[in-house]
């Protein structure tokens, strides 16, 4: 497999891996990462799928990627980074895709031909695939002992439960929800770096993100998880005196939430020099709060 394919590949099992998937979009993302693996020419394969309008904005994203790839000097030393703000960059569009199809459309839209069904039991995990999903799961359900269909229904009681009906997880009414107070954060930063502020107003933006945090966890984005938990603890030492609001601090805490409304907004902008700030500034008051 060449590299770039490859890269496409894995962009999509991790894009995945910050979803909360059913046993049907574990499967069609499977069928995704199939497709692709067997391209002969994945631009062409990508260019056909944007003429699909299930698929056209994953597309899209897919091409961006894969034309930034092949016409730019890859810096081995960054690619990392620029990983990771890929694979974060279309988990909007795979979402919203999965919540479009199911593995049968899905096979008829993107090769028309096929006859055969993918079996997944057939299937192996490997580091690159979505290691917290389970992947074997019978396609052709008509076949599978009702005992086993019980048992399936069981764990997946059990696995989703307390998640407040997420299989119905709207991502517009997320977004409003994460963005709501974003631009009063913002402005709130400016009066921190000036002792500006009541006690009571910091413990609510406390409460507020850590809300949002929680609920960035259940639906499975990690990245928008960490950086609300970065934040929140930021400010709960803040509010302890464990640290000082100073430039660098102020600074670092905005890069969280230009990393959130980034990732959120799905904004085609590159915020590698942000992420990396929120994490460094993340493990260095992660690291002082283990110390108390």
């Amino acid at each position: 497999m060449d590299l770039i394919k490859h890269y496409i590949v894995q962009c999509v099992a991790t894009a995945a891996n910050n979803l909360r998937l059913s046993s049907a979009k574990i499967e069609m993302v499977a069928i995704l990462r199939e497709f692709f693996e067997k391209s002969e020419e994945p631009l062409e394969d990508i260019k056909r799928l944007k003429q699909i309008t299930e698929i056209s904005k994953l597309a899209i994203k897919l091409g961006q990627i894969y034309s930034s790839l092949e016409n730019n000097k890859i810096d081995f030393l960054k690619i990392s980074d620029k990983f990771k703000t890929d694979s974060y960059s279309i988990v909007k569009e795979l979402s919203n895709m999965l919540d479009l199809l199911t593995p049968d459309l899905l096979r008829k839209k993107i090769n028309p031909q096929a006859t055969v069904d993918i079996d997944l039991s057939k299937r192996t995990t490997s580091s690159d695939s979505l290691e917290h999903l389970d992947l074997k799961k019978e396609s052709n359900i008509q076949d599978v002992d009702p005992k086993e269909n019980k048992k399936e229904e069981i764990r997946e009681n059990y696995i989703f439960d307390d998640l407040d009906d997420i299989s119905e997880f709207n991502f517009e009414q997320y977004e409003e929800t994460i963005l709501k107070e974003i631009k009063y954060l913002d402005a709130f930063l400016s009066r921190l770096a000036n002792y500006d502020y009541e006690a009571n107003e910091l413990l609510d933006y406390v409460k507020m993100m850590k809300k949002n945090a929680e609920l960035s966890n259940k639906v499975g984005f990690e990245i928008l998880f960490n950086m609300h938990k970065i934040f929140y603890i930021a400010l709960e030492q803040v509010n302890d005196k464990k640290i000082i609001p100073d430039a660098e601090v102020i600074e670092s805490m905005r890069a969280c939430l230009i990393v959130i409304v980034a990732v959120v907004r799905d904004k085609d902008v590159d915020i590698t020099g942000y992420l990396n700030s929120a994490e460094l500034f993340g493990r260095k008051i992660l690291g002082k709060k283990k110390e108390d």
